[in-house]
């Protein structure tokens, strides 16, 4: 069962168990310097920004092997100084009905609706957005329905050894916008998480992607404003390298952090004044960016997102009871745990055994000397 074990990005493929409901509030924060429209000017409109996000998320158990799910950035992207609605999904997560007990391999879907509510004023990448859609600082985005499902299996080491209590989790999925447009696109999702569980918290790494359809060749994107054309390669989509722990309290409540940081590679030119030039002359064979070019680019992209964000979130139970899965977990790590301070009282124990056996061999040594001089004293006295 889950008690909130997922790792950011990536979910466990356990459910929260029936009529278990649990709350997650999460703040989201990182600087981003906007990459200018025009180009031509290297220091126009560069200057970091604090970008804050507030969102909730809910799992609510509704059979030992069905949650329901409700979230919601409740603060997105400002215009004219306030905060907005940034959007709200609800959706489902189904895992195989072996969860009764602890087990090795857990495989399950979740599956979500989103609606996104991005205002024409979000910043973007090289202002490379059309009204309601294109590249924030955080990836892709698209305005309106959107539907989401990723695929996950998870291995949960405790199940086959009771003394080692690390997990590994990979996800598959993608993001279907509801819109058919000329900028609007697929987007395909893969995170690769690998956890290790303590008696009262956790540390855990993440590989995250989010990948636009350039897995075998750059993306060319046309139609961008004003009649604009440049290439997306696949090292330039986001990926981000996430490090973070959890501390989980008896009583449910958990507190967690993750730092993400950037690992998307630029590829080709990037998006300077110099390899804009570069790109606008290479019209012969040998030339820098002469590809790109032959291709009709007239713009340079390069992954200009954030470089690392902070993320913090709490989760507390409105409703819980303690599965018999997640009470087989904390029983052995107790075990194990109480296991090493025995070992350590035995050692103790030991110690103070030898110490004790040599005072006492000292003591009766000393005590002999007395008595073989009291002896000697009363045979000369004879």
């Amino acid at each position: 069962m889950d008690r909130g074990e997922g790792i950011y990005q990536l979910p466990s493929s356990n459910t929260s168990g029936l009529q278990n409901i649990w709350i997650t509030l999460r703040g989201t924060g990182f600087l981003w310097a906007n990459k200018a429209l025009d180009t031509t000017n290297a220091n126009s409109n560069q200057k970091p920004g604090v970008f804050p996000f507030g969102e909730v998320y809910s799992e609510i158990g509704l059979l030992q092997w069905a949650s329901l799910l409700l979230e919601s950035r409740v603060f997105s992207y400002t215009r004219n100084g306030w905060f907005q609605f940034g959007n709200v999904a609800a959706g489902t997560k189904l895992t195989i009905p072996n969860n009764k007990e602890l087990r090795f391999w857990g495989a399950g879907v979740e599956a979500k609706y989103i609606w996104n509510n991005t205002n024409d004023t979000f910043p973007s990448v090289a202002g490379y957005r059309i009204g309601t859609t294109g590249i924030s600082p955080e990836g892709y985005i698209v305005d309106g329905s959107n539907f989401q499902i990723k695929f996950v299996n998870d291995f949960d080491l405790l199940g086959l050894y009771s003394w080692l209590p690390v997990k590994a989790g990979i996800s598959l999925g993608t993001i279907i916008p509801m819109k058919k447009e000329a900028y609007v696109f697929d987007q395909y999702l893969l995170d690769i998480g690998l956890s290790y569980f303590g008696p009262g918290y956790d540390f855990f790494v993440l590989y995250s992607l989010a990948a636009l359809d350039n897995f075998t060749e750059p993306l060319i994107v046309t139609n961008l404003p004003p009649g604009r054309k440049t290439q997306i390669a696949f090292s330039e989509n986001p990926m981000y390298l996430t490090i973070g722990g959890k501390v989980r309290y008896d009583n449910g409540i958990s507190i967690s952090l993750f730092i993400p940081f950037l690992v998307s590679q630029n590829y080709g030119s990037a998006m300077t004044p110099e390899d804009e030039s570069a790109l606008n002359r290479s019209t012969s064979p040998g030339s820098i960016f002469y590809d790109e070019h032959q291709k009709g680019l007239t713009d340079p992209f390069d992954p200009w997102y954030a470089k690392w964000k902070i993320v913090a979130e709490i989760s507390f139970p409105i409703l819980y009871k303690q599965t018999g899965s997640e009470m087989m977990r904390n029983f052995l790590l107790m075990k194990n745990q109480d296991k090493s301070k025995k070992i350590d009282i035995d050692e103790q124990l030991r110690a103070g055994a030898i110490r004790d056996s040599v005072a006492a061999s000292e003591q009766d040594s000393r005590q002999r000397i007395e008595d073989i001089k009291k002896r000697r004293e009363e045979i000369q006295k004879q």
